[in-house]
C-alpha cells in the first residue's frame, strides 16, 4: 500500500488489517469534515489493496469520537446569521472539504470495517459506526445519540441503521432522550457485539479482524455487500436474483476452488496467497 500522511487520522497496516486511528486526542477526536475525508481516503486505499482484508477504526487517547467539533457549528451559525438570502445561508452551511465519501453507500460496500470503540462515542461518533460492520467496545466506552440535546435530528443514515441494529423501541429511546449509556447497556441493546476489558480492546479486535481477513477477500466482500443491500430490499425475488449472481461469481473464484480442494485433500485451505 502506498503510504499517506494525514492531519487528523493515523493509518497503519498490520498483516492483512488496515488500522485507522482518529487522531485529535486533545478534542476527544471531535469529528470534522476533514477527518471525514481522510477516513474515506484511507478506506479507499484499503479497498484498492489486495493485501488488506479488513479495516479497524479506533480513537487515539481517551475517546473514540466525542461528536462534531462545536467550533465548526459555531462558525456556521454566525455565517448563517449574517446571510441575507437563502442561497447565502446554504453556502454558509457548506464545508470547504468534501461533504460525502465517494459514491452512494460507500461504507456499506467497502471491505469489512470493525469499530474498536475505546471511549466516548457521541453523536456522529456513534452514527459513523452504525454502517460499519461490527462494533467492539471497551468496558470504558460510552454512547449517546446526542442530537436532540443540540436541537438537531439523527443523520448519516442512522434512522435506517439504528432501528435495524437495536430495534425500534431502543432506537426511539436513544434518539428522543439523548442520554448517555455505558458499555454493558449498549451490549444489552445490541448496539455492540461484545464488550472487553479496556486494555484488551485492540488485541481482541485485531484477533477478530484477523479471522475475517484470513478468509477469501472476494467472498467476504460480496457477502457484506449482499447483506447491507438486501437489508432494505422488499422484494424476495430480487434478493434471490442478487444472491444467485453473486454465488455464480464466487463459483469461479480461486478461494472457492482452494476451499473445495483443501476439504477433499483433508488440509487447511491457503487463502489470499
Amino acid at each position: 500500500m502506498t503510504t499517506a500522511t494525514y492531519e487528523q487520522i493515523l493509518f497503519e497496516q498490520r498483516d492483512r488489517i488496515g488500522i485507522i486511528t482518529l487522531n485529535r486526542p486533545e478534542r476527544l477526536n471531535a469529528w470534522t469534515w476533514k477527518m471525514n475525508a481522510e477516513i474515506a481516503d484511507a478506506v479507499t486505499r484499503c479497498n484498492d489493496d489486495a493485501g488488506v482484508g479488513c479495516v479497524v477504526v479506533t480513537g487515539a487517547g481517551r475517546g473514540f469520537c466525542s461528536g462534531a467539533d462545536m467550533q465548526g457549528f459555531n462558525s456556521a451559525i454566525g455565517a448563517r446569521e449574517r446571510a441575507t438570502t437563502e442561497d447565502e445561508k446554504r453556502r454558509a452551511s457548506a464545508p470547504t472539504e468534501r461533504r460525502e465519501p465517494p459514491g452512494e453507500g460507500f461504507y456499506q460496500t467497502s471491505k469489512p470495517i470493525i469499530a474498536a470503540i475505546n471511549g466516548a462515542a457521541i453523536g456522529v461518533g456513534l452514527t459513523m459506526t452504525l454502517t460499519m460492520d461490527l462494533r467492539i467496545a471497551s468496558d470504558k466506552a460510552r454512547f449517546a445519540m446526542r442530537f436532540v440535546r443540540m436541537g438537531l435530528v439523527p443523520e448519516a443514515g442512522s434512522t435506517l441503521y439504528l432501528p435495524q441494529i437495536v430495534g425500534i423501541a431502543n432506537a426511539l429511546e436513544l434518539s428522543m432522550t439523548g442520554r448517555i449509556i455505558d458499555a454493558p447497556e449498549a451490549l444489552r441493546f445490541g448496539l455492540v457485539s461484545r464488550v472487553v476489558p479496556h486494555d484488551d480492546l485492540m488485541a481482541e479486535t485485531l484477533r477478530f479482524a484477523g479471522e475475517i481477513a484470513a478468509n477469501p477477500t472476494d467472498a467476504v466482500w460480496n457477502a457484506k455487500k449482499l447483506l447491507h443491500r438486501n437489508m432494505v430490499e422488499c422484494s424476495k425475488p430480487d434478493v434471490i436474483k442478487r444472491e444467485g449472481a453473486a454465488i455464480y461469481q464466487q463459483y469461479q473464484s480461486a478461494g472457492h476452488k482452494e476451499a473445495v480442494r483443501a476439504f477433499i485433500e483433508k488440509r487447511d485451505p491457503a487463502f489470499n496467497q
